[in-house]
């Protein structure tokens, strides 16, 4: 029952999270007079997959995700590195991080780490793509 209820909170957020994101969206394309361009990535059929993983020494290696990927630590905690600006980031159990659409990410976990990946992505995505190379200095 309480990882059900747990599922349902899961979900309203993500449901939230997007109607918030097409909102910012259309009131950015409104209020901005001065933008140039803009680009619509996806604007199909929205596929929600919730990965739950548990692991001892964990390194996800560089990569990308096609659309949003929200992180959820239960146990033990994480350390992520996005290569927009390459600080590493603890995310700890009981905290969220939601790391970027396209732009490399590295996880590691020292220890048992347990956590929740909720990816937002299109039907055809994969969930990640390997990134060779280190992309931080």
């Amino acid at each position: 029952m309480r990882g059900f209820l747990a599922r349902r909170k899961m979900f309203g957020l993500v449901v939230t999270l997007v109607v918030a994101g097409v909102t910012a969206t259309v009131l950015a394309a409104v209020a901005f007079a001065g933008v140039w361009t803009s680009t619509v990535e996806n604007d199909s059929n929205a596929h929600l997959r919730i990965v739950y993983t548990y692991a001892s020494n964990f390194d996800s290696g560089w990569h990308t995700h096609p659309g949003l990927a929200i992180v959820q630590v239960t146990h033990g905690s994480l350390v992520i590195t996005l290569a927009s600006d390459c600080k590493p980031r603890t995310v700890s159990a009981g905290d969220t991080y939601m790391e970027v659409p396209y732009v490399p990410v590295r996880a590691v976990g020292v220890g048992e780490i347990g956590w929740t990946t909720t990816f937002v992505l299109a039907n055809s995505a994969p969930p990640l793509t390997p990134v060779s190379g280190n992309p931080c200095p």
